[in-house]
């Protein structure tokens, strides 16, 4: 799982901070970075929320987001129909939280 171990290096946190925010062992996440365990899936929704990330993105799947390579540029008026197709009124109130604190993470990850 290099994925935590490159989320959380970008944060900046140390083992010891992370496994105490999950209320892990600090081994246990050593052994989830090392890849010697896994983390089961109450784990990963912690990881998701924690790090507002996909869990997809968290056990290796790759759509854009790695945090160690520069986010791709797009011309947002073209990405623009992409968004259009998304039914805004059906989301919760924690959907559109989540949404937004997402769209701000992508923008944090820029380089300056």
């Amino acid at each position: 799982m290099n994925r935590i171990r490159e989320l959380r290096k970008y944060m900046k946190l140390t083992q010891k901070e992370l496994a105490k925010h999950l209320q892990i062992a600090d081994s246990t996440l050593s052994y989830w970075e090392i890849g010697k365990y896994e983390p089961d899936s109450e784990a990963l929704m912690k990881l998701s929320r924690f790090f507002k990330v996909p869990i997809d993105h968290i056990l290796g799947g790759d759509f854009g987001m790695r945090v160690s390579e520069n986010v791709p540029t797009y011309n947002f008026q073209n990405e623009k129909t992409k968004l259009d197709r998304v039914e805004f009124d059906d989301l919760t109130h924690e959907e559109i939280d989540l949404l937004a604190e997402y769209a701000l993470f992508i923008k944090s990850r820029r380089k300056t």
